[in-house]
This record gives C-alpha cells, structure tokens and sequence, in this order.
C-alpha cells in the first residue's frame, strides 16, 4: 500500500500557531518541515485515514511542543526516529481505543513513547528516508528553472522515460542528462544534510 505523504498547508499553519511563539517560530517551522511527513505516514500505516492521520499529526507536535524544550537528547539511548515512532504508535492506538485524545502526558513521556514503537524498524526507516528525500527535493528546488526541476523529478525521482520527458519538457536529450547529473549531485548533498538534521535535533531553538 502506497501512502501519500504529508502536505496539508492547513494543518502546518494551524500547528505552527499553536505551538511556536514570536521567539522560535521559525524554528518551529524548520522542525515541522522536517518530521510532519514521517508521523503522517507512520500514523496511516497504522490503518487511519487521511483526515485522521492529519489529527495525529496536530496531537504529537503539540506533544513535541510541551516535552522537546526539557528534552535533553541523547544518542546512547537510542535513535529520535525511535522516540517519535513510538509517540505517533501511542497516540494512533489511543485514537483506536477511544476516539479522543488524552488529557495530558505522563512525565514518564520518553521512556512510554519508546515502549509503545512496535517491530516495524524496516517500514519507519523506509519513511525516515523518504521524509528526508522529500524536504531535500523542498530545499533544491529553488536553485533550478521550474521546467528543470520538474523534468528532474519526473526522470530521476519518478522514473518516467526518457523520451516521454523529453517531450514533455521540451528539452533535448544532452539537456536532460546535464539537468539530471547537476540536481542529482545538489539532491545527494541535501539529503545528507537533511538526514543529519533529522537524526539529532536541537531542542534548544525551540524553547520559548
């Protein structure tokens, strides 16, 4: 099964309100960016519905928003990608045993999200890296003409034909493969960057 991956203006806008301030919006922002399309996925891989998953995505930031700036990471107790898993996991099972959200958090936050990630390391580390490829393609995105950069995507991330881009674009042949050559190499860069970001974040941009 095939999920689409988070991209609700609405609900990224309506977040960000609620949890950043003048201090650290910005912050805020980058933070979302970087981790809404993971919890979305997670959470419809659970079984919910878009407009559910979309739910969860609002609960677990505002989660994020009271715990993160206390939070002191620390990579020798596992991944972040374990942590945040295993919230999306509690607040999913949560929303299918009752429908409504809870009140508030256990102090124990971390060491309850972690329990809750079931043994689906191979499906969150599949969405981990498609969370990073899609922010990395956000990032690259203004450095080419809107014409290249869709050709790009189309060829090199799609996987459509090459004539059939061709085509499309009207680009020739040599074009494409240079189009191609230059945004894989800047993509290669981006997700790297972006990978690094997202497996050690920095709690203390976000504290009010």
């Amino acid at each position: 099964m095939t999920y689409r991956h988070f991209n609700n203006e609405t609900t990224r806008s309506s977040v960000i309100r609620a949890v950043a301030d003048t201090g650290n919006e910005a912050a805020w922002q980058k933070f979302f960016d970087l981790y809404a399309g993971f919890v979305f996925s997670i959470a419809r891989s659970k079984g919910l519905k878009e407009e559910d998953a979309d739910d969860i995505v609002q609960v677990v930031f505002t989660d994020l928003a009271r715990n993160l700036p206390a939070f002191k990471y620390d990579r020798a107790k596992g991944k972040f990608r374990s942590y945040l898993t295993g919230l999306v996991h509690w607040r999913v099972n949560d929303r299918l045993r009752s429908g409504k959200r809870d009140a508030g958090l256990k102090a124990s936050f971390w060491e309850e999200a972690k329990a809750a990630a079931s043994d689906d390391d191979g499906f969150s580390e599949r969405e981990w890296q498609q969370a990073a490829m899609e922010e990395a393609l956000r990032r690259i995105k203004p450095e080419a003409r809107p014409e290249h950069y869709a050709a790009f995507v189309a060829s090199a991330v799609e996987g459509q034909d090459t004539e059939t881009v061709m085509r499309i674009y009207g680009i020739s042949r040599d074009n494409l493969y240079q189009i191609r050559k230059r945004l894989t190499a800047r993509l290669r860069e981006a997700v790297a960057q972006v990978l690094a970001e997202m497996d050690a974040p920095d709690a203390r941009h976000l504290r009010a």
